[in-house]
């Protein structure tokens, strides 16, 4: 069958138009459209450009060191077109029509549509829709769709006015500048914040999103019955760090003195924004500024009150990752003591909101968060997890799959490493994590045997796997790329692929390359949530020396523990 819309050949080129939000914190630009081409210059997340061509994968943009090409799968396409609030209908008129990530042919395919499929239509661009079919989301022609009106006789209303308040319930939930999945984002809400809805349309809330408008899918909000309110700060925004030891400058620019550092996890008020950095406030009651690239922007939290001092506690905890921050007082703002590693003991002496307080050797006390130990009572039990904690893991059943084995050695990397080897070894840390935080773990190998895999899908459904996770390295013919990818086959498996993925990318220190659709037995076969990691590639170098240390074995088992934690918690 010939699909509408088919490339004629895979050098296929077409001058383009509209711009990309660059996704990824930070993104070579390319002189070529490939990961082998020379790196050009450097862009970060937020920042914005226009798109001059587009070849596959890959859009050729404008930057001030001149034209480059960067992936498509690391941004985000922002059309010039106009939302259409109003949810037009429209009903596929041809078998076979691509549905594209964006609005040209060179976009890759989501999924293929078939006549009489009907869609809901959010946006247009020239001759391309933005539309919703079930649960795919996409680009199509407009020729292939025909539009229908409103059964009403007169025009609907294009935005319902609200005055609620809803409570997120979902981990992380993208805000958005339209009522469309393809429309970009502007931030993100997480479980527990508290929104103000202002206004909404089918399956969309419109919500106060610091001093703008943006929107929310309604699937993730619970309702309240009180009425809205204020944001409590200034700017009505919260800014949590993305990665380890953010510098926080004097000024706006990379020119500013350093004046203090902040770390991945944390969040701080944001004060104001200027050209993408963000002026925060800090313990002690400092001010400074924070490159915007590094932070995830959300509303901000509601304020507790904190209790007076510790409540009564014993037992004790045990550390579940190494380079735990043991800190001062019951904060993550405050003063690291010390740090501990995975598999240490301490006494708890008190307990404090979500925080345990402990007994260091030297006899002084520090502070835990409880969402990172494993915590017993004086008389042995085991405690019952804080909120946030691996609680969302407790009980549930977890299948990992160390790829190959015993005659099958998978790849070999470019110094002799077996990929079967690395796959044992990076399941087996991320065994021990899960089991310390109370999974039932089922390993489809525990050693170096052959497995087939057949069985080790039989494996995933006698058990009733919560979740199947399948550990692989890549490998291809050119040494030059690098990444770790993350690949599902069905519907079921979507939400599990992306909570476990978006760990992936904010610990991994490899270039994030999205997750994919794969045709993998394993996965394709799995009738449990079920995904294949491929952690990176032994056939570039430089990979491959990060990936056969102890670090980066316990770094990727620490992402896909802390990604499988957010998963069950949603």
């Amino acid at each position: 069958m010939i699909f509408p819309f088919q490339p004629l050949t895979d050098s296929y080129v077409h001058a383009d138009e509209g711009k990309v939000s660059i996704s990824t914190a930070t993104l070579n630009v390319r002189t070529g459209p490939g990961l082998s081409y020379p790196v050009l210059t450097q862009v970060h997340r937020n920042q914005k450009f226009t798109i001059v061509e587009t070849k596959k994968d890959w859009y050729k943009i404008s930057t001030e060191r001149g034209q480059g090409w960067v992936a498509n799968w690391l941004v985000t396409r922002e059309s010039s077109g106009t939302v259409n609030d109003s949810g037009q209908q429209g009903i596929v008129s041809t078998n076979g029509l691509r549905l594209r990530k964006g609005p040209s042919t060179a976009d890759p395919v989501v999924t293929v549509l078939n006549k009489g499929d009907k869609v809901t239509i959010s946006e247009t661009s020239g001759s391309w829709l933005a539309v919703q079919s079930g649960n795919a989301s996409g680009w199509v022609h407009k020729d292939y769709v025909n539009q229908t009106k409103s059964s009403s006789t007169s025009a609907a209303p294009s935005k319902k006015q609200e005055a609620k308040q809803g409570v997120i319930t979902a981990g992380t939930l993208n805000v958005r500048k339209s009522p469309s999945l393809s429309s970009p984002i502007a931030g993100a809400v997480h479980r527990g914040n508290t929104v103000s809805i202002t206004g909404s349309i089918s399956g969309w809330y419109e919500i106060q999103f610091g001093n703008a408008k943006a929107w929310i899918s309604d699937n993730y909000v619970e309702l309240s019955s009180t009425s809205a309110e204020a944001p409590p700060s200034s700017s009505g925004f919260t800014g949590m760090i993305t990665v380890n030891s953010l510098n926080v400058r004097s000024e706006a620019s990379l020119n500013g003195n350093i004046i203090g550092k902040v770390n991945k996890g944390e969040k701080y008020p944001i004060l104001t924004e200027r050209n993408n950095w963000f002026e925060i406030k800090l313990s002690g009651g400092k001010s400074g500024w924070i490159a915007g690239w590094f932070v995830q922007k959300t509303v901000a939290d509601k304020q507790k009150k904190p209790s007076s001092s510790p409540q009564g506690a014993d037992g004790t905890v045990t550390i579940l990752h190494n380079g735990t921050n043991i800190r001062s007082s019951a904060d993550v703002q405050s003063e690291v003591v010390k740090r501990a590693n995975s598999g240490e003991t301490f006494s708890v002496t008190g307990k404090k909101g979500d925080w345990y307080e402990i007994k260091l050797a030297d006899g002084s006390t520090a502070f835990v968060a409880g969402w990172i130990v494993s915590v017993r009572t004086s008389n042995g039990a085991e405690a019952s997890p804080s909120r946030n904690t691996s609680g969302g893991i407790r009980n549930k059943v977890i299948t990992i799959d160390p790829g190959h084995g015993g005659r099958d050695s998978g790849t070999v990397g470019t110094r002799g490493t077996l990929e079967k080897l690395l796959t044992m070894k990076t399941a087996q840390l991320l065994a021990d994590k899960l089991k310390s935080a109370g999974a039932e773990v089922v390993l489809t190998r525990k050693n170096d045997e052959y497995v087939s895999l057949p069985s080790r899908v039989s494996l995933s459904h006698y058990y009733g796997s919560d979740a199947f996770i399948s550990i692989h390295f890549d490998s291809i013919y050119d040494s030059s790329v690098a990444g770790h990818t993350t690949y599902y086959n069905k519907s079921y498996q979507k939400d599990l692929a992306y909570g476990v993925h978006d760990s992936l990318a904010s610990r991994l220190p490899t270039r994030d390359r999205g997750v994919r659709v794969g045709d993998y037995h394993v996965i394709r076969e799995n009738k449990q949530a079920a995904i294949l990691l491929e952690l990176g590639f032994l056939s570039n170098p430089t990979e491959e020396a990060n990936m056969t240390s102890h670090y980066y074995q316990d770094l990727a088992a620490t992402a896909v523990y802390h990604g499988l934690n957010d998963y069950f918690s949603n």
